[in-house]
């Protein structure tokens, strides 16, 4: 998929801004938050699509210093990822090795131990770690610490921002957003719902198994992904603006 330049929505006062400015932006929100709640740990964490897949997907997280990365884990699988209940991990994107760490005794553990270990005893400010779900089809995304704070987190796990759905276009008619994807053809392999009727009389596998929904996830067009149980009203193609009407 091409870069697109994509913008998210700030779930404190739901204004837009593109990625890059809406970190800064989360940052005066979060200072003013700090101020009203219990001493503690927590965490601002960036979350991305593999830039070499377009880079388009984000998302912002606060984390709270006693959840679990499993908790992060689950948070991204409900929002981005589950289709089959496929395996997943996270790991040091310099090493391309599973996360791991060491005990009391020196010992190292099993990556799957991490799932189970508290996020203030993995994140620090500026840390990069990378999360793959499915070691079949792989998704793979890119995690950055971006802050910590020095307060608690009620509920563990809060989505601070997301990116809007993107602007695909349907490859035929070119002017309606694509709804459905098809995985077996290259191009087109987009279409609005009007065009994907056209396009199953020409493509016997679109009807049975290729044809797939458009979502606003970097697993989209993946194994069975269908979209994801968390911000649903982002979760699906974009509407279109209509252009306001010109006086002559």
């Amino acid at each position: 998929m091409p870069t697109i330049n994509s913008v998210g929505k700030c779930f404190f006062c739901n204004a837009e801004f593109t990625k890059a400015g809406i970190t800064k932006h989360l940052k005066g929100h979060l200072a003013k938050e700090a101020k009203h709640i219990k001493n503690g740990t927590s965490f601002h964490i960036k979350i991305e699509d593999d830039p070499r897949f377009g880079g388009n997907f984000f998302l912002n997280l606060w984390v709270d210093g006693e959840a679990l990365m499993g908790d992060i884990d689950d948070f991204l699988r409900a929002i981005w990822l589950e289709c089959c209940g496929h395996l997943s991990a996270f790991s040091n994107p310099k090493k391309k090795k599973m996360l791991t760490m060491l005990d009391e005794n020196d010992l190292m553990s099993d990556p799957d131990e991490i799932m189970d270990t508290e996020t203030k005893d993995i994140l620090v400010k500026g840390m990069k770690l990378k999360h793959d779900y499915d070691f079949g089809s792989t998704t793979t995304l890119l995690l950055t610490v971006l802050e910590q704070i020095p307060v608690e987190v009620p509920g563990g796990v809060i989505l601070l921002s997301r990116n809007e759905p993107l602007e695909i276009m349907c490859e035929t008619c070119g002017t309606e957003p694509a709804a459905l994807l098809c995985t077996t053809c290259y191009e087109p392999n987009s279409f609005c719902k009007k065009c994907a009727k056209k396009h199953a009389k020409t493509c016997e596998d679109f009807a049975d198994y290729s044809a797939m929904p458009v979502v606003n996830s970097p697993r989209m067009g993946v194994c069975g992904y269908d979209g994801g149980r968390i911000d649903k009203k982002r979760d699906g193609v974009f509407i279109k603006k209509e252009k306001p009407e010109t006086s002559g």
